[in-house]
């Protein structure tokens, strides 16, 4: 069980939710029909800028002593990471505009901007899960994505659901988070990027 929660935790790690989402989008929604080779520099740009370098300074804050693990296991340790984290997302932001992307997709990283700085604050006093958040942010997305496109990927749903599950009860076993502290960032992830989504759709029709 203990394996299975470590990969669990792995393939649903929070510097990959973004990617996820993105590549929901590129896959589901009228950005489907872009070139292979569009699609593979928004996925890409995505990846690098959203995962692999804040995961370096992460990295790297471990090898100086500043950071005791890759899951950023001690609370007190999260600051740094977490404003790594939103600068890179600001970056990816800055290259979707940059390549005129539709501006509810520059809602998601805006949407994950906003629970990052809010679990950045939780943080100094209570440990809120972010594997949870970035999960809950996926399906955040999906369902923003969905209505504003009249979609019902309903299976989508129900999968997102059960990862949802999957990774909390991962959390909870490894001892990394209490059932609280998953439900916050399930909650913290699905409300704001929803919400900034809605927010998207409700600024270009009013």
């Amino acid at each position: 069980m203990k394996v299975f929660s470590n990969i669990i935790s792995i393939l649903f790690h929070p510097l990959l939710m973004v990617t996820y989402g993105i590549l929901f989008a590129l896959t589901f929604t009228y950005l489907a029909i872009y070139p292979a080779t569009v699609k593979m520099a928004i996925i890409g740009g995505t990846f690098i800028t959203t995962a692999v370098i804040p995961g370096l300074f992460i990295l790297l804050l471990i090898q100086q002593g500043a950071a005791s693990d890759v899951e950023l296991t001690d609370r007190r340790e999260r600051a740094i990471p977490y404003l790594i984290i939103i600068t890179s997302l600001l970056v990816c932001l800055y290259y979707f505009y940059k390549m005129k992307m539709p501006f509810w997709l520059l809602a998601i990283i805006i949407g994950s901007c906003i629970a990052l700085v809010a679990a950045l604050f939780i943080n100094f006093a209570w440990k809120i899960s972010a594997h949870t958040l970035g999960v809950g942010g996926l399906l955040g997305g999906v369902m923003g994505v969905s209505n504003i496109h009249l979609m019902n990927p309903f299976w989508g749903f129900i999968l997102i659901i059960l990862v949802g599950g999957l990774v909390a009860m991962s959390r909870i076993y490894l001892k990394r988070h209490t059932p609280m502290q998953t439900y916050a960032g399930f909650a913290l992830g699905f409300l704001s990027i929803f919400g900034a989504i809605s927010m998207s759709y409700m600024y270009l029709f009013n």
